[in-house]
């Protein structure tokens, strides 16, 4: 079986904050990946046009936008927890 016929759910979890310069690298190099995974960000209050970028240009991007910054790990946790709840048996 190959990685793109795999039945685990991944998901791939970003924490962003005015990540505008190093999104699209981030997000092509996953999309050039032959595992199948989920990709949600947890946007930390990003003002640099981040969110809108991404929703433009990668729709299958699922979104967590939060109202401030809440730092690394919380976000982490709130994408996993996120993650958790919808089906997602493996994260990175």
């Amino acid at each position: 079986m190959n990685s793109k016929e795999s039945s685990a759910l991944v998901y791939v979890i970003i924490v962003t904050y005015n990540g505008l310069k190093w999104i699209d690298q981030c997000l092509q190099s996953l999309q050039e990946s032959d595992y199948s995974h989920r990709v949600l960000i947890v946007d930390n209050c990003s003002t640099d046009n981040t969110v809108q970028h991404v929703k433009d240009k990668y729709p299958e991007v699922t979104f967590l936008i939060q109202d401030r910054n809440l730092g690394f790990g919380k976000a982490n946790n709130i994408g996993l927890r996120y993650a958790l709840t919808h089906g997602g048996e493996y994260f990175l």
